[in-house]
């Protein structure tokens, strides 16, 4: 493909807390994790637990290459390195928000792991279309479900509006437009035709 100005890529980059931070004793990121095709840049600092899982995932595309000679199995291995994280974010979003009521740290972890599935979902998109299993359709994204159901239960509707515009935009499974609906039904102070 011809291009007659000069194409940038489109950077991101996942800023995580104590990323910056110079005092710490502890240090909480060992691993940065850098992705890039033609269209992307794509960088974020990893936990040990999230290299360990991502390493396994390269450990095991590594033995298939070996071990299996189809190269769709190849393709597919290399974008499960990819989707792992996605996976273990999702994991740790069910596990915080499940805790909520009995840990005051809990819900604001879950938060956290929300944004982090979210900002990483442009690297999980490319895995998925890459993937030569992949079936078309994007699955549900849990991160974009539980930041939207914190978001409604503080009252933060214009974040959930614009949460609800991206996650739409992506094109992960879910039922978008209801919740959209019920976000307009509490916008103007209606639920099921009364007034809440």
């Amino acid at each position: 493909m011809n291009r007659k100005f000069p194409f940038k890529k489109e950077k991101l980059s996942v800023t995580r807390a104590f990323e910056n931070a110079d005092d710490l004793d502890y240090f909480p990121y060992v691993a940065r994790l850098h992705y890039e095709d033609e269209d992307c840049v794509f960088d974020m600092c990893l936990t040990a637990q999230e290299a360990d899982i991502y390493q396994n995932a390269r450990t095991q595309y590594e033995k298939m290459k070996i071990e299996h000679p189809d190269p769709q199995v190849h393709r597919h291995y290399i974008a499960q390195k990819f989707i792992s994280l996605h996976e273990h974010f999702e994991e740790q979003i069910r596990m915080y928000y499940g805790l909520r009521d009995n840990d005051s740290q809990a819900l604001e972890n879950a938060r956290e792991y929300c944004r982090l599935q979210i900002e990483y979902g442009a690297i999980t998109i490319r895995a998925y279309r890459r993937d030569p299993f992949f079936t078309g359709e994007l699955p549900r994204h849990v991160g974009y479900e539980t930041l939207l159901a914190i978001y409604e239960e503080s009252g933060a509707l214009k974040e959930a509006f614009a949460l609800i515009d991206r996650v739409k935009n992506e094109g992960w499974l879910g039922n978008w437009v209801d919740r959209e609906r019920r976000l307009e039904e509490k916008l103007h102070g209606y639920e099921g035709g009364e007034i809440a």
